[in-house]
């Protein structure tokens, strides 16, 4: 009778076994990733397009799920509680737009000792990420700047910065490249302030923009880094009747700054071609540093915008153009 019973025991098992062995290919084949996005803060449109971009990517991919968390401001204590909370849920991969990178280092350190892979876009400097994509090729950026600066103005005169946050480092760089290329180029262009900051809030732009107009009589214009505050400097010059005395210039959302750039309140759009792509084009890094086990310095090239620059864990390129009246419907955002 036992040895009825153990003969039983072991067909069972091994019929366990064999199912077990037919059926564990087929879930490890149709696993998918976990991906969460966090970006700089949530519910605007160059966010909104680039999450759809991700998603869109992770449709074609076929392997991994994307979800987006994030804080509706950029405030960076906000965003480190946004990504201690998307760790605690224990996803494959965080893919982050950090406000202060510095503050985030010891919180991508923990999600990387936990087993979670970090990439990071706008942090060229990162320490805790596998690697950072960059969207922006400096040198060119500053030059697009300045040079519709002195095309709207001339070569003289005094001008301001402001960016999203003074602690985000893509933001700051920009700006630096910005002052650097004036420099060169430029020397009768200087700088009427501190840089400022204010870019992601359409109603602090504004507000600053006419505390400048008001402070300096110099101003002939005021450069934006983040995609509200454009709009915000639109309306402040708009108020004041100072369309064409000074100049608004920077990144917008093209479907919002159409009706600015008509009435020549904003001069020049100079915005990314387009989220949706730059979002594609990291999800696709993101796939082949962790699916394909690719090496930083691989990555050659990105979907959408080819070749690439690779200064480290950095991987460049460029996707900077103008927004005008007649070609901002063509964006998509």
């Amino acid at each position: 009778m036992k040895k009825q019973m153990v003969k039983c025991a072991i067909v069972i098992a091994a019929a366990l076994f064999g199912l077990a062995g037919s059926i564990a290919p087929a879930v490890a084949q149709g696993k998918k990733l976990e991906v969460v996005f966090i970006p700089k803060l949530v519910g605007i449109p160059w966010y909104n397009n680039m999450e759809q971009g991700i998603k869109d990517y992770a449709k074609k991919l076929g392997n991994m799920n994307v979800t987006t968390m994030g804080a509706p401001d950029a405030d960076p204590a906000q965003q480190a509680r946004v990504v201690e909370d998307a760790i605690a849920q224990q996803p494959d991969i965080i893919m982050v737009v950090p406000n202060d990178p510095t503050s985030l280092e010891p919180i991508f350190a923990r999600a990387q000792a936990a087993g979670i892979k970090v990439i990071t876009q706008e942090s060229a400097s990162i320490q805790n990420a596998t690697a950072d994509v960059e969207f922006i090729v400096l040198d060119q950026l500053g030059k697009q700047y300045i040079d519709a600066l002195v095309k709207a103005k001339g070569p003289k005169g005094g001008y301001a910065i402001m960016v999203g946050g003074l602690t985000n480092e893509s933001h700051s760089s920009r700006a630096d490249a910005i002052v650097a290329y004036q420099k060169k180029h430029y020397p009768d262009l200087y700088q009427i302030s501190e840089r400022l900051e204010g870019a992601e809030s359409v109603d602090i732009a504004h507000n600053k923009t006419l505390e400048l107009i008001q402070a300096h009589k110099d101003l002939i214009g005021v450069l934006y880094i983040g995609t509200l505050g454009p709009i915000g400097g639109a309306n402040a010059i708009t108020e004041k009747n100072l369309i064409g005395k000074v100049t608004i210039i920077g990144t917008a959302a093209p479907a919002q700054a159409k009706k600015y750039l008509a009435n020549g309140s904003i001069t020049a759009c100079i915005i990314s071609n387009n989220p949706a792509k730059i979002g594609g084009a990291m999800l696709d890094v993101a796939n082949r540093l962790f699916v394909k086990n690719e090496k930083v310095s691989a990555i050659t090239t990105v979907p959408f915008f080819g070749n690439t620059i690779i200064k480290g864990k950095a991987i460049f390129f460029h996707a900077e153009a103008f927004a005008t009246v007649n070609n901002a419907d063509s964006f998509g955002f």
